[in-house]
């Protein structure tokens, strides 16, 4: 079977910091039995409110699934110490995208991958001890505004051998959000 996978996400999904080890989206294209395309749109920066505001999957031909995994940036603190995108205009650009890939003709499913909990780790981007349950508010609040939300954040000790960098997965990690989504991908047409 042939399959086309789009994935609107940010630096995580994109693979920035993994070297020589694919990220996780392109560990799904590995899934035996398939043939599957993959491409990543996003990276350093993307809020998932930035995918909201541009949903078209121009460039796809024919059928594709699309997986959303982004947030990060968005959960994450700015300079006044709010998040640099609010609960709210998270919470409705999550559902705006979620209507907009349910209402696209060449979009066969779709599902938003959860985030990741952002950690303090020693040499890490510096997130303050509060960031971890921030970004797990945010991961539940996206839970409530989409249809199929993919969890990945719990338990956060996990993460803390699953990141370079308090949000950069190392391949371990990039390996348990692949499976994750490899599970969701199985029960999919």
């Amino acid at each position: 079977m042939s399959r086309s996978i789009r994935v609107l996400g940010d630096s995580v999904a994109a693979g920035y910091g993994t070297d020589d080890s694919p990220a996780w989206p392109h560990r799904i294209a590995d899934a035996p039995g398939e043939s599957v395309s993959v491409t990543v749109r996003g990276g350093v920066g993307t809020t998932l409110t930035d995918h909201a505001a541009d949903t078209a999957t121009a460039g796809d031909s024919g059928e594709v699934t699309v997986l959303v995994h982004a947030g990060h940036n968005d959960a994450q603190v700015g300079g006044d110490g709010d998040p640099r995108v609010s609960a709210d205009a998270f919470r409705a650009a999550a559902a705006r995208l979620d209507a907009a890939l349910s209402a696209a003709d060449r979009v066969t499913s779709h599902a938003f991958v959860g985030l990741l909990p952002l950690l303090d780790v020693a040499g890490g981007v510096g997130f303050s001890a509060a960031q971890p349950q921030r970004a797990l508010a945010f991961d539940d609040a996206l839970a409530a505004a989409v249809d199929t939300h993919l969890p990945v954040a719990r338990p956060i000790d996990a993460w803390r051998d699953r990141t370079r960098d308090g949000v950069h997965p190392t391949p371990t990690g990039h390996q348990a959000v692949a499976s994750t989504v490899a599970d969701w991908l199985a029960g999919e047409p």
